[in-house]
């Protein structure tokens, strides 16, 4: 009862973080897309509503990433505020 109290008034988002990238990669409006809402999507941190599991979500996150420094992409999710 409580968690779904919870929920109704947050959203969880997953926060993609660049701060140990040499670059900030860029992905198609499309690729976002499939992967969630965006809340932000430009400079080193990133904030996306998905409906896929973590692991899912980082998964996918980084196929789309033409690069071979990924190990440096930090993910982790939160609750934001949210109204309906």
């Amino acid at each position: 009862m409580l968690k779904d109290f919870i929920k109704s008034l947050y959203e969880k988002v997953y926060i993609i973080n660049f701060e140990q990238c040499s670059h900030i990669p860029s992905l198609t409006k499309e690729q976002l897309a499939s992967l969630g809402k965006w809340y932000v999507s430009t400079g080193k941190e990133w904030l996306c509503h998905s409906d896929y599991e973590l692991e899912e979500f980082q998964k996918l996150f980084l196929s789309f990433v033409n690069s071979d420094k990924t190990d440096n992409i930090s993910f982790d999710s939160d609750f934001m505020p949210f109204q309906h």
